[in-house]
């Protein structure tokens, strides 16, 4: 009998997986996730490697050189994404396991994260939106602009279409997000910012000059894959801090929770089914917000008459 083999068990895990994105019981996202878990591994080991030759040594010594050099170009991995590639493998492990491919699930390393901390990395201000814009090229500034004035994540900007925007020289402009990465597919009608407003009327006249009007499935921006190395170099250019797609929505929300709180309205939009998550990541937008907090029980003092100041 022939072993079961690498190559084999990961791609049953990305049809298991496909399969329950299909089914609406697993995200996109976690299918390209584990996409480019895929690629790591097979370049780390032949697909022909038996999995029975994965045991609880090997693994070990491949997390250890993972951390060490298991990057892009041979750089150090962190140690999130190194268990995060050895989840995705005990998840083939469980697969081959049940349909009784292999016999056993190896022990798999132990990992101690370090403790969390959110990535503070946004845009400060409008100028610096605006800035980052006109670094770009028009097509790459309209990508931003949708990313950071709807907060959706890079997939979901790139399956917007122009059915999705509407009324746009009415006082009551409208557009249609949605988050599939939270496994939220449907869309959603909220008002659209009056700058992205702005861009979009440009770009749907620049495409009506060339003879292309946009049709409702016209998509709203272009794809843009090498959009982190692009983005990254906009700003090193005009001197902001280096900035993700995912940050763009870091900050388009920064900026919403800065002048309204973590308010429902706000969890709705960013796609959280748990304010607890929301509050852990934009709790660093709300100084104003604390000094209030703390002005409040000033004034509780002061009104109640259990503070008295010394002169």
């Amino acid at each position: 009998m022939q072993p079961y083999t690498l190559g084999a068990a990961l791609t049953a895990l990305l049809k298991h997986t496909a399969a329950r994105v299909a089914d609406g019981t697993r995200s996109a996202s976690t299918l390209q996730m584990q996409e480019g878990h895929v690629r790591w591994w097979l370049a780390q080991l032949p697909a022909a490697t038996p999995m029975d030759d994965l045991d609880e040594v090997r693994l070990e010594d491949i997390a250890d050189n993972a951390r060490l050099s298991g990057g892009s170009d041979g750089r150090p991995l962190n140690v999130r994404t190194v268990a995060k590639r050895m989840s995705t493998l005990r998840r083939a492990f469980n697969i081959a396991v049940r349909r009784r491919l292999v016999d056993r699930v190896p022990l798999f390393p132990e990992f101690q994260n370090p403790a969390w901390r959110p990535r503070y990395r946004v845009l400060e201000t409008h100028a610096d939106l605006r800035r980052l814009c006109g670094a770009l090229p028009a097509k790459r500034a309209l990508w931003v602009q949708v990313a950071f004035w709807t907060c959706q994540h890079a997939s979901d900007v790139e399956r917007m279409t122009w059915a999705n925007v509407g009324d746009l020289e009415t006082d009551k402009p409208w557009m249609q997000i949605r988050n599939t990465k939270n496994r939220k597919t449907w869309l959603f009608r909220v008002r659209c910012p009056r700058e992205l407003v702005a861009a979009l009327i440009v770009e749907r006249d620049r495409l009506a000059a060339l003879g292309k009007p946009p049709t409702p499935t016209t998509p709203l921006v272009q794809e843009w894959p090498h959009r982190y190395v692009q983005t990254i170099r906009a700003c090193a250019r005009i001197g902001v801090n280096p900035l993700s797609a995912n940050d763009l929505r870091h900050s388009g929300i920064s900026a919403m929770v800065q002048r309204i709180g973590l308010t429902p309205g706000a969890q709705k939009w960013g796609g959280w089914s748990s304010f607890a998550m929301m509050e852990k990541h934009y709790a660093h937008a709300l100084p104003a917000a604390l000094e209030e907090c703390a002005a409040e029980l000033d004034a509780w003092a002061e009104k109640t008459g259990g503070v008295e100041h010394e002169q």
